[in-house]
């Protein structure tokens, strides 16, 4: 069953519940990618368990891509206060440049995203595009559990493991991938160089 508080609870509160403690999970978590899944396989559990689809689903889709924002915000403002606090530092505050599997991977993580100095536009547009799916996960997986905690727990802990892989092993083939083309890339330059040459 739902917590039992959580489940006394009308839909709008519990809602509201659920809305701020994503929001709080999502901002205190910085290191876990794509933060708040306990909280929204909650949310879905809530569904399971009869409460109205929209009343739950859109509030908590809302304070999910809301959190996403609010860490970024704070892990760029934390740096800057850093920052302003070791003046000698200001050299580093340039980010390096990263490859397209890094600049995904850190997106994934609101606050390291903040904090590491990407822009933005970037961030959201890439946050956006990872967190469709996986709220749809997170959601669907939390209403089919919605009789057990021990489930819910079980599932949130596999889909965060497996989550976790599937995002890590498509940065490191996307990140292999390019590797692979700048190095044939070169190749084909150092060819055509020895073949002018040779015609020369």
């Amino acid at each position: 069953m739902l917590p039992a508080a959580l489940n006394a609870l009308p839909t709008a509160a519990a809602v509201a519940v659920l809305c701020v403690a994503v929001v709080a999970e999502i901002v205190a978590v910085p290191g876990v990618l794509l933060p708040g899944g306990t909280m929204t396989l909650l949310a879905g559990a809530l569904i399971g368990a009869g409460r109205p689809v929209l009343a739950v689903a859109v509030p908590v889709i809302v304070a999910v891509i809301g959190g996403d924002q609010l860490a970024y915000v704070s892990g760029a403002a934390v740096v800057g206060w850093w920052r302003r606090r070791r003046p000698g530092r200001a050299a580093e505050a340039r980010p390096s440049r990263r490859g397209q599997a890094a600049t995904w991977l850190t997106a994934a993580m609101p606050s390291l995203a903040g904090a590491s100095g990407m822009g933005y536009r970037r961030f959201a547009a890439r946050v956006f595009v990872m967190r469709v799916p996986w709220l749809a996960a997170a959601l669907s997986a939390g209403t089919l559990a919605a009789h057990s905690l021990a489930q819910i727990g079980h599932v949130a802990g596999i889909a965060g493991v497996v989550a976790s892989v599937v995002v890590v092993a498509g940065l490191l083939l996307a990140r292999h991938r390019s590797v692979a083309i700048r190095a044939l890339a070169r190749r084909t330059a150092a060819l055509k160089r020895r073949l002018s040459s040779t015609m020369m």
